[in-house]
């Protein structure tokens, strides 16, 4: 180094064999891109920084092929995105799809975590395990459906005590502004044979369309003779499920039936 000079940074030459040559062997940057796309997701961001085209391949390449793996279709629409390549590393990372997204669904890892208590009244939210004065907690339905937002849950209430269920589903940008809203209320009453078994929604989410970065699960209930005590609505098994239709090899949907009733 020159006193008085800056260092000058050498050019990156794509004509060059930069990051293609192993152990004196030529490799084609295609074949190094399909081994890549067999490398843990975690392992990948250490692999950008080999050298230039490295990065360029697992960035603009690897982690959509990744991605598309995860995913099962062709993920080649978030180009237009900005950085497209974090979309698909936190498909790989995450996969979203095809399982429930509402952690301590059920509560069974306490109250705050994962939720946040917005009001109480009474004596308070309570956690019971099992629940008491309502029969077994039923298997989780089995969700179908293409492209969608499914969301839903589990509520009851006991044999004793009449109560009301409340949820609220909402659909948000990343400004937490609304998109969509499902509400579902339902009154449990001896005269609609609603006490002391266990009922389940489920909404399907349709044409929604893009900007959605949240989902917004909020639900409540209260019994209808305000006794002391825990007498009020129970639930369990919240969930929010986005499904995917897996395509053909010619690109089109295959058609299947749901195998759920859908409000």
């Amino acid at each position: 180094k020159i006193l008085g000079l800056r260092p000058q940074r050498v050019p990156f030459e794509e004509d060059e064999n930069n990051g293609l040559m192993l152990a004196d062997k030529y490799i084609p940057e295609e074949l190094i891109g399909e081994l890549l796309c067999y490398v843990d997701h975690k392992s990948l961001l250490n692999c950008q920084l080999v050298c230039r085209r490295w990065k360029d391949l697992i960035r603009e390449y690897v982690f959509r092929k990744k991605a598309e793996m995860t995913f099962g279709q062709s993920l080649k629409c978030l180009n237009n995105c900005e950085d497209p390549w974090k979309i698909y590393y936190k498909i790989c990372k995450n996969n979203p799809f095809e399982r429930n997204l509402l952690k301590n669904h059920s509560g069974q890892d306490g109250l705050k975590k994962h939720w946040v208590i917005t009001r109480q009244g009474g004596d308070h939210w309570k956690i019971e395990s099992p629940p008491v004065g309502v029969p077994p907690l039923p298997e989780d339905p089995v969700f179908d459906g293409s492209n969608s937002c499914f969301v839903g849950e589990w509520y009851s209430c006991r044999w004793d005590c009449p109560a009301k269920y409340d949820c609220i589903v909402s659909l948000l940008d990343k400004n937490d502004k609304e998109l969509d809203v499902y509400v579902f209320r339902d009154n449990l009453e001896d005269d609609n044979d609603k006490q002391n078994k266990w009922l389940h929604f489920t909404h399907e989410f349709k044409n929604y369309g893009p900007g959605v970065r949240k989902v917004l699960f909020q639900h409540s209930g209260k019994d209808n003779l305000f006794w002391a005590g825990h007498y009020g609505s129970k639930m369990a098994g919240a969930s929010v499920i986005v499904k995917v239709e897996p395509k053909t090899a010619s690109g089109s949907p295959r058609k299947r039936k749901s195998s759920i009733e859908l409000d």
